[in-house]
């Protein structure tokens, strides 16, 4: 085992060091831009209000109540079940795939914070004070929260109403039939017959599957952990329902698929999110017996044991997060194992341009470029990047927002050169049910131009279909856009990182760094760390889910960490006005 290991290792240090020369395609602020696109797009999924794709719409003939919301009636039997997000072109709220993305987003930020800034308010004020909704126009009115955890509260907000209580659990609102039958926005199907995908809608609950439940805990224990400095109150309400989805997921282990006829499948493997929501839980409370669980399911390698990799990674297939999360425990195999995955699985199966070449080609194959960088992402962090991002992700990245060789952004308003004609039905605010070339050619309104929805896609650009009814290529969805968002993050936290101190709470720390010589080492080490700084400093290391497991002050040089447990830490270097002055990762084994 140890020879394997130490090969593991051999190869993890090769790869990393072979991307030495790469470099980005797009400039640093066109990072940032997709990336305010991407995570915007949420809002534009959102069921309930807020929705800024129809900020103050109202269509003909349709009580003031609606304007600008979307099914704000769902419910089930009187007990509220609006908000949470459309999955994608159409209007259900389908659970495989909304938990999924939730939690993938949050993971994504959890892990590379300093990527991702604050430019709009959660209702989106300003845009729609002003008018202007583009980038460029820049009429922005940060709130002081992260544009992510925005987005993705109004997502919380629901999973709180799904994970009622211990034995009840709603997993899908809508059915996709009925919503598939007219071609017309959010806002006026839901005050058309059920029989047409209006309201009342069917609601489906307890189903005998841990994977939604466990995807709903997890993202809930994450986001009671993330949301703890800007609202204690929020942060306790999440963790008291994660509790809750834990124990419908510990009652009913097994997947299900979609609960009308067949638009999801069930999860390959339920234990996969089991573990990484046991994971969340110990890490939000610190109760042991959460992280003994998790450690109970067996890693053996690439392809075996309860926690193993995929040809892909989905919101069926979530073998990678896990493995990663068990690494970040102390799992025994598990970095070797995802290590497997990504030298064995992603690097082995490129085409000449280097995009990937597996996961689902017929259906959404772009996602499938996304989803395996931010795997690619979480394991360089894993093994402690040296700081440059690995070629595997700038070539699938780069080709998604227009690096091909039709020059051709994938990510609708990302570019002059993009995707125009997705497969969406509010984004155009048209509720005239078009067909046949009245719909083949829809114009998005000005508006809604920098939509940000990642299409499906071609692996081959001059085959792809820009047309609303060509809808293997056009539609997207929320679980497309999500470890795209992840990954853009952990573009955006190499290239720039974000001045995060003026975010509300205690936030992360500025990493400027003005000219001092610091360092810890030995890196890895086996006992503790030495620190030294040329300048005095106020000392505060963070463990790898940003808790903060010491604080002190260093006036020349200092051991500490002996009792820290193996993982990676974030040490900042603060000077007596709180300024950072220098951070660095150590890794202790």
């Amino acid at each position: 085992m140890r020879i394997r290991q130490a090969l593991s290792i051999l190869i993890i240090v090769l790869a990393l060091s072979s991307k030495a020369l790469v470099s980005q395609y797009f400039s640093s602020a066109n990072y940032k831009k997709a990336l305010w696109m991407t995570t915007r797009y949420y809002g534009g999924q959102r069921s309930g209000s807020n929705n800024w794709l129809v900020y103050n719409y109202l269509p003909a003939g349709v009580a003031s109540k609606y304007k600008g919301k979307c099914f704000i009636d769902d419910n089930d039997a009187g007990y509220d079940l609006s908000g949470g997000w459309h999955d994608a072109g159409d209007h259900v709220k389908f659970g495989q795939t909304q938990f999924y993305s939730a939690y993938m987003l949050l993971k994504g930020f959890a892990e590379f914070p300093t990527g991702y800034d604050d430019r709009y308010s959660a209702a989106y004020t300003n845009y729609g004070k002003t008018g202007k909704w583009s980038w460029e126009e820049n009429a922005h009115d940060p709130n002081g929260i992260p544009d992510l955890l925005d987005e993705v509260k109004h997502a919380t907000d629901f999973f709180i109403k799904c994970a009622k209580n211990s034995y009840t659990f709603y997993y899908q609102i809508g059915q996709g039939a009925p919503d598939h039958t007219k071609w017309v926005t959010a806002v006026y199907m839901q005050t058309l017959p059920k029989a047409e995908g209006g309201q009342l809608r069917t609601t489906y609950k307890n189903p005998n599957d841990a994977s939604m439940a466990s995807f709903c805990g997890a993202s809930l224990a994450l986001m009671s952990r993330l949301y703890a400095k800007y609202d204690s109150a929020y942060a306790s309400l999440c963790l008291t329902h994660a509790n809750y989805a834990y124990a419908y997921a510990k009652a009913h282990p097994g997947t299900v698929g979609s609960g009308d006829c067949c638009f999801y499948g069930a999860n390959g493997n339920w234990k996969d999110d089991y573990a990484s929501m046991c994971a969340e839980l110990y890490w939000t409370t610190k109760t042991e017996s959460y992280k003994t669980e998790a450690l109970s399911f067996s890693v053996q390698d690439a392809w075996n044991g309860d926690i193993h990799g995929s040809n892909y990674i989905d919101y069926s297939n979530n073998g990678d997060i896990a493995l990663y999360n068990l690494a970040l425990l102390g799992k025994p195999n598990a970095q070797y194992a995802l290590g497997d995955v990504i030298s064995k699985i992603y690097f082995a199966n490129v085409g000449s341009d280097g995009q990937y070449s597996g996961g689902n080609l017929v259906w959404g194959p772009l996602r499938y470029n996304a989803n395996s960088a931010f795997s690619v992402a979480l394991w360089q962090k894993l093994n402690g990047s040296d700081g440059t991002v690995h070629k595997y992700i700038y070539d699938n990245i780069d080709y998604i927002l227009g690096k091909n060789s039709s020059n051709l952004s994938f990510v609708v308003g990302f570019g002059a050169n993009c995707a125009k004609h997705p497969h969406h039905r509010t984004v155009y605010l048209n509720d005239s049910d078009p067909t046949g070339t009245d719909l083949q050619n829809l114009s998005i309104p000005a508006k809604n131009a920098q939509f940000g929805l990642m299409v499906g896609g071609s692996r081959i650009p001059s085959q792809y279909k820009d047309f609303a009814n060509e809808y293997q290529y056009t539609e997207g969805g929320v679980d497309y856009n999500a470890c795209l968002v992840g990954v853009l993050g952990y573009i955006n936290s190499k290239l720039a990182p974000v001045d995060t101190s003026k975010f509300k709470g205690l936030g992360i720390y500025d990493l400027n760094r003005p000219s001092i010589s610091a360092s810890a080492y030995p890196n890895p080490s086996a006992s503790s760390f030495t620190i030294q700084s040329s300048v005095p400093a106020n000392v505060k290391v963070f463990d790898n889910i940003g808790s903060m497991v010491a604080e002190f002050e260093l006036l020349d040089h200092k051991n500490f960490g002996s009792e820290f447990a193996s993982g990676i830490y974030h040490v900042i270097l603060c000077d007596k006005n709180n300024v950072v002055i220098d951070n660095m990762n150590v890794i202790k084994q």
